[in-house]
């Protein structure tokens, strides 16, 4: 992976379109089918924090079928990744017309779009990971209109989480102490608790706010793929490349010793439980 400061998820974009869209693919149809009867005709809607495509891709599928009958249906991609954002936007354009959708660079703590111009926003995997969450829930709030519906993702901690566990928990135990001395949790996991994530957004403009634990399956195809995509990753990477070479080889085989058990030997993928909060809420 080439070292890109100013975007490093649009450097991890390729890998994490190849691995893990499949896994957010999957829940953000998901999610698009438990808000479908909710949205009026003519729809516009808003993917907050897009990366690749994974609510974007079914989300325009969606408004070109609306289109075909007659409707004005519009969608708005956005990711402040620029890396992002040219994947998505390359997927849209080989397979739909450009007046269906459009797909931008954007900050979703500070959007560009109107006040009320939305009838539906979704994030899938994005805004729980902001830096400034609350920034991120009132923006989706603000472009949406009254009544408007909303609908955004956080995983479930590692401790109920296999997904987090199996490929982050070899790891964390094999790095050396001087690097995992005063390390800090990730901030995301206040909203790995539903109650705490239906309260930020609820306090952001929502109500009718419901939290659902959605359980599916995630495939990494073996331990290579899934370290390759560890050291891809802009958090996990950066850890890893704090060790000496020494380190770094000694978190590799703790690593692959962990992953081999679950899959029965190198070569061979590994299949894991991935838990995550769906939470659907409406503008207030």
């Amino acid at each position: 992976m080439s070292e890109d400061s100013t975007d490093p998820w649009g450097q991890h974009a390729s890998t994490y379109d190849r691995v893990f869209a499949p896994l957010t693919g999957y829940i953000a149809r998901s999610m698009l089918a438990m808000t479908d009867a909710r949205l009026p005709e003519g729809a516009r809607v808003l993917d907050i924090a897009c990366g690749s495509g994974a609510l974007l891709i079914p989300a325009i599928e969606r408004a070109q079928r609306h289109r075909a009958r007659g409707g004005t249906d519009f969608v708005v991609g956005c990711d402040f990744s620029e890396g992002m954002v040219n994947i998505a936007r390359d997927k849209a354009r080989a397979r739909f017309e450009p007046d269906a959708f459009s797909c931008t660079v954007q900050d979703g703590q500070a959007l560009s779009e109107a006040d009320a111009s939305f009838d539906a926003a979704f994030s899938c995997f994005g805004i729980f990971l902001f830096p400034d969450r609350a920034a991120g829930w009132r923006e989706a709030a603000r472009v949406l209109r009254p009544g408007g519906v909303f609908a955004a993702t956080s995983w479930v901690a590692p401790e109920h989480n296999e997904m987090f566990r199996a490929q982050f928990g070899p790891m964390m135990e094999a790095l050396p102490e001087r690097i995992t001395d005063g390390m800090s949790p990730p901030d995301w996991l206040v909203v790995a608790d539903p109650e705490a994530f239906a309260a930020e957004v609820t306090e952001a403009g929502f109500r009718d706010v419901q939290t659902r634990q959605f359980r599916t399956e995630f495939v990494l195809p073996s331990a290579e793929v899934a370290w390759s995509t560890m050291l891809d990753n802009p958090i996990a990477g950066a850890i890893v490349r704090e060790c000496t070479e020494a380190e770094r080889a000694a978190v590799r085989s703790a690593f692959d010793a962990s992953m081999h058990a679950r899959s029965g030997g190198p070569g061979r993928p590994i299949v894991l439980e991935a838990v995550c909060n769906v939470l659907t809420a409406t503008r207030a």
